[in-house]
């Protein structure tokens, strides 16, 4: 399933819950050959911005040789190095400086994407140039690590975007230190990773665009006996999202493959095990449910492509819907295939279908 890249923006600035940063990086008018080309734009612009506007500072302890005092007397080093013979001492102290784990992130991310040879030349050439102007900051390896030393805070909120960029950047590029080249993954084919993204992004959405009380809580099986040792043993009922309302219940869970729908048979079929899990969630929950409270419906949300489908069902009196949105439109489709299917304004697509 190939997700037009630029619809693979907004996507992220949903999960990373950072949309408006995310609308001030124009991406709208471009054609990109790929991932790369994409998030190699949105860095050289975030960095370009920063670098303008004045990149983050922070103080750091400094250990130097001064003339007199300055800061913290290391009196053993001083002594040591015979540095008073020179009327100098050995010092440590505070000084406001570029090198920050932040800026650290954003140069060692713009040299590994100068690396790669489908990165589209005019942008390599804007990726060097801003590498080159992070001159005042130390040029480190990339690693894991380095992004849990980053503070980030109200006043440079802008750099949390950027740094979920340069962390996804990190995941998917492959650096061959022998060669002096990278190769990044386009991870639109893998499942998994897409899976969670489409998650995250559903999540956020309804947080952002509908009224719903968006949470994921944990199901208990209703009714189940057996000692403690063995209730550990049976399968956890973790929900994707649940939206609440006063009048409303939707236990929505997400899916993402590149068939949505079982081929394997005579036409299409909802998948069998996805159906069981839904049905399962809405079971124990109705069981659940007190005096006053609605209950339960249950849905099933794919990502698609090339059209899309919305069936319902009841199973044994419980609503049971599995529906689509089309990933592949252009993003305003999207936005509102997602806010008449999730809020419950818009044209129902079945009537729609019905009247053409």
């Amino acid at each position: 399933m190939k997700i037009p890249v630029r619809n693979m923006y907004y996507l992220l600035c949903y999960a990373w819950d950072h949309v408006r940063e995310g609308e001030t990086l124009d991406v709208g008018s471009e054609q990109f050959g790929g991932l790369v080309d994409l998030f190699a734009k949105v860095l050289n612009e975030g960095v370009s911005r920063l670098i303008s506007r004045g990149l983050d500072r922070d103080y750091l302890v400094v250990h130097e040789d001064v003339r007199g005092l300055k800061g913290k007397l290391d009196f053993a080093t001083t002594i040591k190095r015979n540095l008073l013979l020179n009327g100098k001492t050995h010092c440590a102290f505070d000084e406001l400086s570029h090198d920050v784990p932040q800026n650290r992130i954003l140069k060692a991310t713009l040299r590994g994407l100068a690396l790669v040879p489908a990165l589209d030349p005019a942008l390599r050439r804007h990726t060097e140039r801003l590498y080159r102007k992070l001159d005042a900051v130390s040029d480190v390896p990339l690693t894991t690590s380095l992004f849990r030393t980053v503070r980030v805070h109200r006043n440079n909120r802008f750099y949390s975007f950027l740094l979920h960029l340069c962390r996804i950047i990190h995941e998917n590029l492959l650096v061959n230190q022998e060669e002096g080249t990278a190769e990044f993954n386009d991870f639109r084919e893998d499942e998994h990773q897409m899976g969670l993204l489409f998650q995250e992004f559903v999540r956020s959405f309804c947080e952002r665009e509908t009224d719903f009380k968006v949470s994921a809580p944990k199901i208990d099986w209703f009714g189940a006996e057996a000692s403690e040792t063995d209730l550990r043993h049976l399968p956890r009922m973790q929900t994707d999202i649940v939206l609440r309302s006063p009048t409303r219940t939707i236990i929505l869970d997400t899916k993402f493959y590149k068939n949505p729908l079982d081929t394997r048979w005579e036409g299409e079929r909802v998948n069998a095990g996805n159906l069981y899990q839904i049905f399962s969630y809405v079971t124990n929950w109705t069981a659940r449910v007190e005096a006053g409270e609605p209950e339960p419906e249950g849905w099933l949300l794919y990502a698609a492509v090339d059209g899309g489908f919305d069936y319902r069902f009841e199973l044994m009196g419980r609503p049971v819907r599995a529906c689509s949105v089309d990933l592949g439109q252009e993003w305003r489709g999207i936005e509102e295939e997602l806010k008449g299917l999730v809020g419950g304004w818009g044209v129902d697509r079945r009537s729609s279908d019905a009247v053409a």
